[in-house]
């Protein structure tokens, strides 16, 4: 098939997730992008940009057999803007604007709320990274609509939901597993992989970091992720208090961040926010065994990975993390191959690629 994707905001997951795919892909791409900044602005404008890239395009002959987007485009103004015939058209929802946590609310936001609804209904598919992140949509906009003085379209959710799906995004996996020594003398080598901003619990972090320092667990700790101009203060605290446990910090160059995954003993999180929980996969496909809030996406993660046995990896509150983490390091070298093995056949992007692929050439052969 040849597919052509919109980019809106091309940077980080999204540009990840977008190159992954195509380079596992049986199909012929086209992508049109967008820098990856002024989000909200990109929201707005992009369907102007992308429908007058796309009928210079059609003059000179392209056509393509589907065409896939994320959540940041506004589906609905692109349909109005530019002729695409009967090309069906698949949003990927990334993150939704229901859901995401904004510390300076105002009523402009739900108009990006509104903009993701009318993206649904104007798209062909809607596929969602996870149940969580499905579910918190519906929801909200079942929330968003319910607050219209009147001509609510509360109909259009169980359109939506018909046409809707999840469908994870994949992780690279190296072709080697590890060896796991089952020796404890050693410090647990902690990753905590994140944006550096207040919904991914920065202070929760600091907090744990005592907790281990006042049970005086052996640990080393890498703190790696997306930093900013303007970072939580809890950022230079942990610094200024375990400098000398941190091996990592801030970051990472690719090759870099592969490295310390892959010497990591625990992949941490300590996330108020999260539709999926990208840096967690990577670092169990990598080798590293998750401890995770039982909360947001992460159950259902935890529950694909080790479906009988993902209690042991979901804690409920930090003290509760402190006794999970100290389980981990007497688990026997088999259950970690196992738990890594189970990782990367349902995430590998060999495995993700695929399953996209044909749910595309299913979608295309409904249009």
């Amino acid at each position: 098939m040849k597919i052509l994707s919109l980019q809106p905001f091309f940077g980080g997951s999204h540009r990840d997730f977008n190159d992954a795919w195509i380079t596992h892909s049986d199909h012929h791409w086209t992508v049109l992008a967008l820098p990856d900044r002024h989000w909200k602005w990109r929201m707005r404008h992009a369907p102007l940009v992308f429908a007058e890239q796309i009928s210079n395009l059609q003059l000179r002959g392209q056509r393509w057999d589907a065409i896939v987007c994320t959540d940041m485009l506004d589906v609905a103004a692109l349909k109005g803007l530019v002729q695409l015939g009967k090309t069906p058209v698949k949003v990927y929802f990334h993150e939704n604007q229901f859901a995401y946590p904004n510390r300076r609310h105002s009523t402009s936001d739900l108009h990006f709320a509104f903009t993701n609804f009318t993206t649904m209904v104007a798209a062909d598919e809607v596929w969602f990274n996870s149940e969580f992140n499905r579910t918190t949509t519906l929801e909200g906009a079942a929330g968003l609509l319910k607050r219209f003085p009147d001509f609510r379209p509360l109909n259009r959710l169980d359109q939506i939901r018909q046409k809707s799906s999840v469908q994870w995004p994949g992780v690279d996996v190296p072709t080697s597993l590890r060896e796991y020594d089952s020796s404890n003398t050693r410090p647990i080598v902690i990753s905590w992989a994140a944006r550096w901003e207040h919904d991914k619990g920065p202070d929760q972090l600091e907090a744990f970091l005592h907790l281990l320092k006042n049970q005086k667990i052996n640990f080393r700790i890498n703190i790696i992720g997306q930093s900013y101009a303007q970072q939580p203060p809890a950022f230079s605290r942990i610094k200024t208090t375990f400098g000398e446990k941190i091996d990592a910090w801030g970051f990472q160059p690719i090759d870099k961040f592969w490295a310390i995954l892959e010497a990591t003993d625990v992949i941490f999180s300590t996330a108020d926010h999260e539709f999926f929980g990208l840096s967690v996969v990577q670092g169990t496909a990598r080798g590293a065994l998750p401890l995770v809030p039982n909360r947001l996406a992460y159950p259902e993660v935890i529950r694909a990975i080790a479906p009988d046995d993902s209690a042991r990896f979901l804690y409920q509150d930090l003290n509760d993390a402190v006794e999970k983490l100290k389980s981990l390091t007497t688990l026997p070298p088999q259950i970690k191959r196992a738990i890594v093995t189970d990782c990367r056949k349902r995430f590998a992007w060999e495995t993700r690629s695929t399953a996209m692929d044909n749910a595309l050439r299913r979608m295309g052969q409904r249009s």
